[in-house]
């Protein structure tokens, strides 16, 4: 076939050409010209949505799918080169005939590059589609985008391990910032800086978007970008019946049982953070909370470290909206919400004194049950409820409260049962002397 082309007239040479260019039955398939084999995918970057081709812009490394329709039909894949460009490629025939590529070449042969960067895919395909048309006079082009650049961000500031790492054109600021290890205990989660082309691009609130899946808070990257994590500007300590969350949680320690686990971490101060924004950062509070006892604990200027302590009424701000009790914060301040008290605590002549979880609705005698009842020196008649320093007698067995103490005294006198116990402890030595004696006698 190659001989063939040489030795042909030029108008011989246009006529096979608008040959070439009918579509050709299913049984002369090889008749048609050669043409570049589209590619098998072989995997995909995984995307949070479609990517739309009137919005997704163009850049070196991204790799796409060039289909071309007309009086001729074919497709070959290409890279954005580093240029920016992209490849337009003819069947190998139809190169031949223009004398651009001589040689038998099955993929097909480069005849020019035009240039896409900065495009969106829409506007790409009709840049290519008016450079195509300079060889064949009908095309259309339909770009398909197979695979996605990886470019070089730089990470800087207050992340554990700082550096240039690759990232694609779908990464968002809070997976680069995972990649380099997190945050370090004195990062900011609010104030992440994304420069792009030596200027500042914006400002990624990863504390934000974790909150409330604010995206706009947390940008796409670019390559070259360099997102730097400065320190923060103030610390509050959030302790007690939280869930806690967050980079800055330390440790989370459990009581006597699950229910009364309290946690304590230290979370980014704000401008303009009050007790309620704190209370999110830390996750929240747990059914087990004491709503009413809450306080934060605050540095007293010039009282040598000393603090004073600013009651807060979390029902209120939770529940009533009060603004009032919803302090604003300040650096170092300590936020304390002190679990409830959840054990009943049974003492004195029972068989099994200790603490017990609260149930509701139980009454006395039921935890008196569950630490094995009485002893046989139990005074019930005298046993009360001690609860906030008020004592409840026993008598009508009454309702228990969490924190509640059972107290069952020792009986003061059954005489029967202490003069034969002193006469069992004395009678027994007596009888044994007076045996003596009388056998000495003898």
């Amino acid at each position: 076939m190659a001989a063939m082309l040489r030795i042909v007239s030029p108008g011989f040479a246009v006529l096979l050409l608008a040959v070439l260019a009918v579509p050709a039955p299913a049984q002369q398939e090889t008749q048609t010209p050669p043409i570049p084999r589209s590619p098998a995918i072989q995997s995909l970057v995984g995307v949070e949505s479609p990517i739309i081709s009137e919005r997704y812009i163009l850049m070196p490394g991204d790799r796409l799918l060039v289909t071309v329709t007309g009086s001729v039909t074919y497709s070959y894949d290409s890279w954005v080169t580093y240029e920016g460009k992209v490849m337009i490629t003819l069947p190998a025939a139809m190169s031949r005939i223009f004398g651009d590529a001589p040689g038998d070449n099955r993929d097909g042969e480069i005849v020019d590059a035009v240039r896409v960067s900065g495009l969106t895919m829409a506007h790409a395909q009709d840049t290519l589609a008016a450079a195509m048309r300079r060889y064949l006079r009908d095309a259309e082009v339909k770009l398909t985008l197979l695979g996605l650049r990886s470019g070089i961000i730089f990470i800087t500031g207050e992340v554990q391990y700082p550096g240039a790492y690759n990232a694609s054109s779908v990464e968002r600021v809070s997976q680069l910032v995972a990649k380099a290890g997190g945050l370090s205990p004195l990062g900011s989660r609010s104030r992440i800086n994304v420069i792009r082309a030596g200027r500042l691009h914006s400002i990624a609130d990863i504390g934000r978007f974790e909150a409330v899946g604010d995206l706009m808070a947390n940008p796409f990257v670019e390559s070259g970008d360099v997102i730097y994590v400065p320190p923060v500007e103030g610390l509050v300590t959030v302790k007690g019946a939280v869930f806690g969350r967050g980079g800055y949680r330390l440790r989370t320690s459990a009581l006597t049982t699950e229910k009364e686990r309290v946690s304590e971490g230290i979370y980014e101060l704000e401008p303009g953070d009050r007790v309620f924004d704190m209370i999110r950062k830390a996750g929240g509070i747990t059914p087990w909370a004491d709503l009413a006892n809450s306080y934060v604990e605050r540095i007293v200027m010039g009282g040598k470290g000393a603090r004073k302590r600013l009651p807060v009424d979390l029902h209120a701000i939770m529940f009533q909206y009060d603004t009032t009790n919803n302090l604003l914060l300040m650096n170092s301040d300590i936020l304390v919400v002190p679990p409830v008290n959840t054990l009943v605590y049974v003492q004195g002549e029972v068989q099994s004194p200790g603490s017990f979880l609260y149930t509701p609705n139980l009454k006395a005698s039921d935890y008196i049950g569950q630490a094995a009842g009485p002893t046989h020196y139990a005074d019930m008649r005298s046993g009360y409820v001690y609860r906030n320093q008020t004592r409840i007698s026993l008598r009508d067995d009454p309702v228990i409260e969490a924190g509640d103490r059972v107290v069952v005294p020792r009986i003061s006198l059954r005489w029967w049962q202490d003069y034969l116990q002193i006469l069992s402890a004395i009678g027994i030595p007596v009888a044994s002397v007076v045996i003596s004696l009388y056998a000495l006698s003898r």
